[in-house]
C-alpha cells in the first residue's frame, strides 16, 4: 500500500511540475530539446487520466533516456481517425529528431484509441529494451513507427487485449526492428504485425501469436520475418490487401519460422499487388488452402481482386491455391522448391494463373488444375516429370509462354500435362 501511495504522489507530482505541450501534443510529462538537449528519469511513475492528454512526449531533437519507468494512461481517448498516423494521445510520443531509450520500462493503456508508445517524423529514433507495453482496450495499437522515423525493440514482451490493435505497426516509410520479442494479441483485427503505406518492418526470433486474427497485414508495406514462432488464431496466416486503395505493392517474405494457422488459408491477397516469398519455414495450416486470391470487402467491386507472386525458394508448400476471375497469380519454385496442392480445380478459365518450375523443384498436384501457363527451365520432355499427382493440369494453348509445348499434351510424373480446348 506505502508503494501503492508513493507511486501515486510521484504521478501527481510530475503532472503539476511537468505538464506541457507542442506540436498540438499534451503530455504530463513534456521534454522540449529547444529548452534541454538530454534528460533522463528512473524508478519511478507517471501517468495520464486527462482526455488526448500523452503521458510522456519528447520534442525537438531531445535525447531522453527512461529507465525502469511506469507510464500508464487511464482515460481519456480520442475519437480521431487519423490518431494512429501521427502519435496523438499515445502514452508515449517521440518526434521532431528525437532519441529516446526505454529501459526495462512498463507503458500500459486503460484506455480505447490511445496507443502505446508511437515515434513520428524524420529523423525520430526510440528504443525499448527489455520491457512490456500492454493494451487492454481496443483501437490501441502497442508500438508504432510512424512517417519515416525508426524503432528498435528488443526482448520486450507486447501484449494487445481488445479489437482492432496490432502489436507492432508501421506506416508511412516509419521502419520497425523487432528482435526477441513475445506476447499475445487477443482481439478481433488485432494483428501481430502490421505494415501499411511503404512502412518497413523486420522481425526476428519472435514468439508470438494472435488469438482471434492474423500474424501480419501487409497493406502497401514492406516486412520480413525470420526465425519466428508464430501463431494466427482467425481469417488467415497473412493478409495482403489494400485498405483504401488497391494502388499499393505489398512485399512479405518469410524465412526459417514455425508457422501455425487456426483458420483460413496460409495467405489471402485481395484488392493489392502482392509479392511473397518463402524459404524454409515450417508451416502448419489446418484449413488446408495454401493461398486465396480474389476480391473480398475492400476495395470497389469488380475491380478489388488480388494480384499475387509467389516465389518458393528451398520450401515445401501443402495445400490447395484458389485465384478468382478478375485475379492473378504467378506461381514460380526454384532451388528445390515444392507445391503439393491443386490450383484452380473449379476450372475458372477466366483467372490468369501463370507457374515456372527451375530444374530442381516439383509440383504434386492433388487434383485437376487449370492454368494460364507452364513454363519449364530445362526442355519441355524433362520438365513435365517434375509434375507429380495422378490427376489432370491444363494449360491454355493460346498463350505465348506456352509455345514450347506445342499445343501437344504430354504424360507427367503421374497424370497428364493438356491443352484445355
Amino acid at each position: 500500500m506505502l508503494n501503492r501511495l508513493l507511486s501515486i504522489g510521484c504521478t501527481v507530482l510530475l503532472s503539476v511540475s511537468l505538464y506541457g505541450q507542442g506540436a498540438g501534443i499534451r503530455a504530463t510529462y513534456f521534454v522540449d530539446g529547444a529548452k534541454t538537449k538530454f534528460d533522463n528519469r528512473s524508478h519511478t511513475a507517471v501517468e495520464s487520466m486527462e482526455q488526448g492528454v500523452s503521458v510522456v512526449y519528447a520534442t525537438n531533437g531531445v535525447e531522453l533516456i527512461l529507465t525502469k519507468l511506469r507510464m500508464n494512461k487511464t482515460s481519456g481517448g480520442v475519437n480521431d481517425p487519423d490518431r494512429r498516423n501521427t502519435g496523438v494521445n499515445s502514452v508515449l510520443v517521440a518526434d521532431g529528431g528525437s532519441d529516446v531509450l526505454l529501459e526495462a520500462c512498463d507503458v500500459s493503456s486503460h484506455t480505447a484509441q490511445a496507443d502505446g508508445v508511437s515515434a513520428t517524423g524524420s529523423g525520430t529514433k526510440v528504443k525499448l529494451t527489455e520491457g512490456k507495453v500492454t493494451m487492454y482496450r481496443g483501437q490501441s495499437s502497442a508500438v508504432n513507427a510512424l512517417n519515416e522515423a525508426k524503432v528498435d525493440v528488443f526482448k520486450t514482451e507486447v501484449n494487445t487485449q481488445s479489437n482492432q490493435s496490432p502489436s507492432f505497426y508501421t506506416y508511412n516509410g516509419g521502419t520497425m526492428d523487432v528482435n526477441e520479442a513475445f506476447g499475445t494479441g487477443s482481439g478481433q483485427a488485432s494483428p501481430i504485425f502490421h505494415s501499411a503505406f511503404n512502412g518497413i518492418l523486420t522481425a526476428n526470433k519472435c514468439r508470438m501469436s494472435s488469438g482471434k486474427w492474423t500474424i501480419a497485414n501487409v497493406d502497401g508495406g514492406i516486412m520480413t520475418l525470420t526465425k519466428g514462432e508464430l501463431k494466427a488464431g482467425g481469417i488467415c496466416g497473412f493478409l495482403l490487401y489494400g485498405a483504401k486503395s488497391n494502388e499499393g505493392h505489398g512485399i512479405l517474405t518469410l524465412a526459417k519460422n514455425t508457422i501455425s494457422v487456426a483458420e483460413g488459408p496460409l495467405f489471402l491477397v485481395t484488392n493489392t499487388t502482392a509479392w511473397v516469398t518463402v524459404q524454409n519455414n515450417k508451416i502448419s495450416c489446418k484449413s488446408g488452402d495454401l493461398m486465396i486470391v480474389k476480391a473480398d470487402e475492400w476495395g470497389v467491386k469488380g475491380s478489388n481482386g488480388g494480384h499475387a507472386s509467389l516465389f518458393v525458394d528451398k520450401q515445401t508448400l501443402n495445400g490447395d491455391i484458389t485465384v478468382d476471375s478478375i485475379s492473378s497469380l504467378n506461381l514460380e519454385l526454384h532451388k528445390g522448391g515444392k507445391l503439393n496442392g491443386k490450383i484452380n480445380a473449379t476450372e475458372n478459365r477466366c483467372a490468369q494463373v501463370k507457374v515456372k518450375l527451375d530444374a530442381g523443384s516439383t509440383w504434386t498436384s492433388k487434383g485437376d488444375s487449370y492454368l494460364t501457363s507452364i513454363v519449364f527451365a530445362q526442355p519441355v520432355e524433362k520438365g513435365v516429370k517434375q509434375l507429380k499427382g495422378k490427376h489432370t493440369i491444363y494449360y491454355d494453348p493460346s498463350d505465348p509462354d506456352n509455345a514450347p509445348l506445342g499445343g501437344k499434351e504430354y504424360k507427367t510424373g503421374g497424370g497428364r500435362l493438356c491443352p484445355l480446348k
